[in-house]
């Protein structure tokens, strides 16, 4: 069977707006525990290591690397670990037919929602 479900929905960003804002210019801004230092991209309201609540903005590169690869008809995504984050995250591929192991974050294209790595050379520096 096969059924085609329209969603249409709205991500509260309270606390989050200035990641949000951050990861719509393509730019990485990560949570860090002000208890006990872990840093969390994306971000969360409440630290994944400790349970505290207080939370400090720190600015990442943007740099990933690919941990995990999944391909599939509709897409490529991938587990990736940002320089500076103490945690993976679900990313995007947004040029899926490279095989290069790192990339950069970029801003959504179309306005799409989530995480999206490009991929590029180690070596590739781009600000």
């Amino acid at each position: 069977m096969k059924y085609r479900l329209a969603l249409d929905y709205t991500v509260p960003e309270g606390t989050l707006a200035p990641y949000f804002d951050a990861l719509r210019q393509g730019r990485a801004l990560a949570a860090r525990c002000t208890s006990c230092g872990t840093t969390s991209f994306p971000p969360r309201p409440v630290c994944g290591a400790c349970g505290g609540r207080e939370m400090a903005w720190q600015a990442l590169t943007g740099r990933a690397r690919v941990v995990r690869r999944a391909d599939s008809e509709n897409g490529a995504f991938a587990l990736a670990r940002f320089d500076g984050a103490d945690e993976l995250a679900t990313v995007a591929l947004a040029n899926p037919a490279e095989r290069q192991a790192a990339g950069r974050l970029v801003a959504p294209p179309d306005a799409r929602p989530g995480l999206w790595l490009h991929l590029e050379n180690e070596d590739d520096d781009h600000a």
